[in-house]
């Protein structure tokens, strides 16, 4: 039996409604700005000018594509079996799907990540958002997130789902 939970990403509305007119400012300057300024006698050095130029404006636009996407349109899909759990992140560029066989599987849990303690700093998350819980697989002392920025609700919602499956053997 395979089940399929699909998760919505929680869309941030400034970079939902603003990042688009970045993304068309970046392809206003490289199909028409920099073509312009590139333009000389000698059509073989005005090309690779002009490939030059937009060497790190293409880099911008595929980064802030891939920001916009996700932010927007992101889906995280879980197809969960007996055997196996495959993560797919749908609408995100130069993403693959992750698969982690459950025979290596040490445990499924829930991870708050309302105060994150990096290196560097300490991040408070739960002051602006309830959605601050992660689901975690513990594969050979390693903790992989597989599901971010969960309300508590539907982190138990989802384990509870993964559990029942997993356990049916």
């Amino acid at each position: 039996m395979t089940e399929i939970i699909t998760i919505k990403n929680k869309p941030n509305c400034f970079i939902a409604i603003f990042l688009p007119f970045g993304l068309l400012i970046l392809i206003l300057i490289m199909f028409i700005i920099l073509p312009i300024t590139s333009a000389e006698n000698t059509y073989l050095l005005s090309i690779l000018h002009y490939i030059i130029l937009l060497i790190p404006f293409l880099g911008f636009f595929i980064i802030f594509l891939n920001i916009w996407l996700w932010n927007t349109f992101g889906k995280v899909i879980l197809e969960i079996s007996v055997e196996k759990i495959k993560v797919t992140n749908k609408n995100r560029l130069f993403s693959k799907p992750k698969e982690y066989q459950v025979s290596e599987i040490e445990k499924i849990s829930i991870l708050n990540l309302g105060i994150e303690r990096t290196k560097y700093c300490v991040r408070l998350n739960y002051l602006f958002s309830k959605s601050h819980y992660s689901i975690v697989i513990q594969k050979s002392s390693k903790t992989i997130r597989i599901i971010d920025w969960l309300t508590i609700e539907n982190a138990n919602n989802i384990l509870e789902k993964i559990n029942r499956i997993v356990n049916e053997k």
